[in-house]
């Protein structure tokens, strides 16, 4: 009897060799865009859209709106996430 797992593995060895090769064509794409909309704020900080809308009712995190549409810096939303980040100072040892 064949062990199950053999074909499997030669499949899956073939998979990472195909997306070997295509990584090799194809160099990962560098984020250009500086400005965007909310699909922007969405991939910089992994927040939900109603997060992201209550945040800039609150006037929390940076943005800008020219009629309705709100406009996000990637470069401003960068350093608004890293300024929320814990410093090993600021964390309390328990």
């Amino acid at each position: 009897m064949q062990n199950p797992f053999e074909s499997l593995e030669t499949r899956l060895a073939n998979l990472e060799g195909k997306i070997d090769r295509l990584l090799i064509q194809q160099p990962v794409a560098i984020h250009t865009a500086e400005v965007g909309g909310i699909e922007l704020a969405q991939e910089v900080t992994r927040l939900s859209k109603p997060r992201l809308y209550a945040l800039v009712s609150a006037r929390g995190i940076p943005h800008a709106k020219r009629g309705n549409k709100l406009y996000f810096n990637r470069t401003e939303l960068l350093n608004w996430v890293a300024a929320g980040k814990r410093g090993e100072a600021t964390q309390q040892k328990r």
